[in-house]
Order: C-alpha cells, then sequence, then structure tokens
C-alpha cells in the first residue's frame, strides 16, 4: 500500500513539471505571452541601467534581482510546455534561445552591480535594447 501511494505522489509530482499546449496555435499564443513578459523586464532593466546613475546601488540591486528572478520563471514555466510538433519546438528553441540570453544579460549586470557598478552602462543599454527589440518582433508575429 505504501509503494502505491509513493507512485502515486511521483506521478503527481511529475505532472506538475510541464503542460501540454492543444495544438500549434495554443503554443504559439504561450511564446508570445512569455515574449511579452520578458520584452517588459528587459524594458525596465534598461530604463533602470540606463538611468544615468540616478538609481542607487542597493535599488538597482532589487531591481536587477527581481527582474533575474522573474525572467527565470518565464524560462523555467515556458520550457516545461510539450511542444505539440517539431514546428512549435522549433519555435520553442527560437524563443528560448533569447529569452535565455536575456536572463544571462540580466544575470551578468547584477553580478557587475554586486561587484561595484555597470562597467559600461551604454553598451547594457545597446544590447538590451536589442534583445527588448527581438522581443517584441516575437511577441507581434505570434500573437
Amino acid at each position: 500500500m505504501r509503494a502505491g501511494w509513493v507512485a502515486l505522489a511521483l506521478a503527481v509530482g511529475a505532472a506538475g513539471c510541464s503542460s501540454p499546449a492543444w495544438n500549434d496555435r495554443d503554443y504559439e499564443l504561450k511564446a508570445a505571452a512569455s515574449a511579452e513578459t520578458v520584452g517588459s523586464t528587459v524594458e525596465v532593466v534598461r530604463l533602470a541601467v540606463g538611468g544615468g546613475g540616478r538609481l542607487t546601488r542597493p535599488y538597482l540591486k532589487v531591481v536587477l534581482t527581481n527582474a533575474a528572478g522573474q525572467v527565470q520563471s518565464v524560462n523555467d514555466q515556458f520550457g516545461g510546455v510539450q511542444p505539440p510538433s517539431e514546428r512549435a519546438e522549433k519555435l520553442g528553441e527560437q524563443l528560448l534561445q533569447v529569452t535565455e540570453r536575456a536572463e544571462k544579460e540580466i544575470s551578468g549586470l547584477l553580478v557587475e552591480v554586486r561587484r561595484d557598478r555597470v562597467e559600461d552602462p551604454a553598451a547594457a543599454v545597446r544590447r538590451l535594447a536589442g534583445l527588448g527589440e527581438r522581443l517584441r518582433g516575437f511577441q507581434e508575429e505570434y500573437e
């Protein structure tokens, strides 16, 4: 009996790790929503980093910490969606490539701020703007 409960608990836990997309359109909508969320977060970070030093270091750390957590959460959630077709799988890989790059960028900026300051704010703003444009394009294409 105990083994049955353990098996049931494992099955329920494993089922919570991923969610299905019923068809390609559903998957596209999930991808567009993920791109929108990460794109908005990237824009907040871009504005914060490009603020010309007007934000205090502790406040910037909070903004970047929250942003890194948000993007990681989106990556984890979208990465757990089962693509319904090979076409959808390619779409997901393309999106995750951009969102994971955004996560690395934000995490890198957080490390810089924790050490002292953003090394090159202008370059960071340009990189973030490029990521934001790609995410907006992705969102608009699949909404």
